[in-house]
């Protein structure tokens, strides 16, 4: 993969082109010898029940839209070398803050272990973010509202998701070094694009 395109991220104007340009990205690493990758996924639990969930299938009762979850994914794949997107505030003095990008410099797995054990483990990751530096990004919690009214759930997750490729939305107001933009027919909002 080219280095200039591998440093670059891609804005785009749809979510969907997004989560597809990152998919087609995670594919190409996934081919390569010596990328470990690991699927994280998030703990879930259901608190402040208000109704009865003997039968209920916990998926059909969280938020799939990421904005509904405290910006915490339900699952993330990551790997040295992976380039990823906070999600949440982290730490506002040193600029971790929701939309700071980086790359995975280091995965650290709980009580010293090498690597992932349990399918519930969640580590924490070093990631460099260029010049704020190389900080260590722990799992946090957040709590938000079940669907059909059946109360709270806590999740506890990495705030991050992969981002070779976001939203022009999600983009606004941040710096990068390197971007490829969309300016194709996919552009539905004005100023998605100035064409000046």
């Amino acid at each position: 993969m080219n280095l200039f395109l591998n440093k670059a991220i891609r804005i785009i104007p749809l979510r969907k082109q997004v989560d597809e340009h990152n998919g087609t990205v995670l594919d190409f690493y996934r081919k390569q010898p010596g990328i470990e990758i690991s699927k994280i996924r998030a703990q879930d639990r259901l608190v402040d029940a208000t109704r009865n969930i003997e039968n209920v299938n916990m998926d059909n009762i969280i938020p799939v839209d990421i904005n509904k979850t405290g910006g915490m994914p339900k699952e993330v794949e990551i790997f040295i070398g992976a380039k990823v997107m906070l999600r949440s505030n982290i730490d506002l003095e040193k600029g971790l803050v929701n939309g700071s990008m980086g790359n995975i410099t280091e995965v650290v797995w709980p009580h010293f272990r090498r690597g992932q054990i349990y399918e519930t483990d969640v580590p924490s990751v070093r990631v460099d973010f260029g010049r704020g530096g190389i900080h260590l990004i722990e799992p946090r919690t957040v709590q938000f509202p079940a669907k059909y009214n059946y109360g709270t759930i806590e999740r506890r997750m990495l705030p991050m998701i992969l981002s070779w490729a976001c939203t022009v939305h999600k983009m606004q107001g941040c710096t990068v070094d390197y971007a490829v933009v969309y300016l194709g027919k996919a552009l539905f909002q004005d100023g998605q694009a100035d064409r000046k």
